[in-house]
């Protein structure tokens, strides 16, 4: 099935998105690496190096069932979980943390090794953000479009039972005009006026911008009035002696 015109800039303006998107996380990473690389300097024989390295695993591990809480929430609600693998982010957070490990049973005292302990704590929450980014992105947007494709539906609702409406009213005006006691019935009993409301209000909503369940609902039950008043003028004693009469005319023609 061939993808509409609007489905296809849709779709594009999505992927411009999310690229757009990975680059400027991509770029705010880069610049937080070469800050740390070139303008940050770490003693090497620093008291604090250990509890930093403590926090880092720390975090890591629980960032790490954080994002399995997160991930378990999601598929179990059987929605997307976004267009990252996130098998990687899993091993990135997985790699982080055996690294930070060996930093705290190794106790080297190189300052490098102390700042890619620290990249590693930040590409994988990079990662984990920009994973929730983009599946939040796409939920929205598939709200989004299930919000208009509701909308849709209940427009092309709203205008068939005006036009079935519309139709009904008509048969019924044909009935006032071919038999004088229809409309007489219908005056005597106060049916004329409100038809003719029900009739002016369910034009109206052709010009209405948005229509909601609730007009819908509004539209069924003038429709349902319509249709009861069709039925009453048919089954009028009127219509129906005017039927036998013609039914009777055409046996003696015959």
């Amino acid at each position: 099935m061939r993808e509409s015109r609007a489905e296809r800039h849709r779709s594009r303006r999505r992927n411009d998105s999310e690229v757009s998107r990975f680059w400027i996380m991509g770029l705010l990473f880069s610049l937080l690496v070469l800050a740390f690389e070139f303008l940050i300097e770490i003693p090497a024989n620093a008291a604090w190096l250990q509890d930093m390295e403590m926090a880092l695993f720390s975090a890591s591990f629980t960032l790490l069932a954080f994002y399995l809480l997160g991930l378990t929430f999601v598929f179990s609600r059987q929605q997307e979980a976004g267009k990252v693998n996130h098998q990687v982010i899993i091993y990135a957070w997985l790699g982080a943390i055996l690294f930070h490990l060996f930093l705290l049973i190794s106790n080297m005292t190189n300052q490098h090794v102390y700042k890619a302990g620290i990249i590693l704590f930040l590409g994988p929450l990079f990662l984990t953000v920009y994973h929730f980014i983009t599946y939040l992105s796409a939920l929205r947007a598939a709200r989004r479009e299930e919000e208009l494709a509701t909308a849709t539906s209940r427009e092309r609702a709203a205008y068939q039972i005006i036009l079935e409406g519309t139709k009904v009213h008509g048969e019924i005006t044909r009935l006032k005009s071919a038999y004088p006691e229809v409309e007489q019935m219908l005056r005597a009993n106060d049916f004329a006026e409100k038809m003719e409301r029900c009739v002016l209000e369910m034009q109206q909503y052709l010009q209405a911008k948005t229509i909601t369940r609730k007009d819908v609902e509004l539209l069924e039950s003038h429709y349902y009035y319509l249709e009861n008043l069709l039925v009453l003028a048919k089954q009028h004693p009127g219509v129906m002696e005017s039927r036998v009469f013609a039914h009777r005319d055409d046996a003696h023609t015959l």
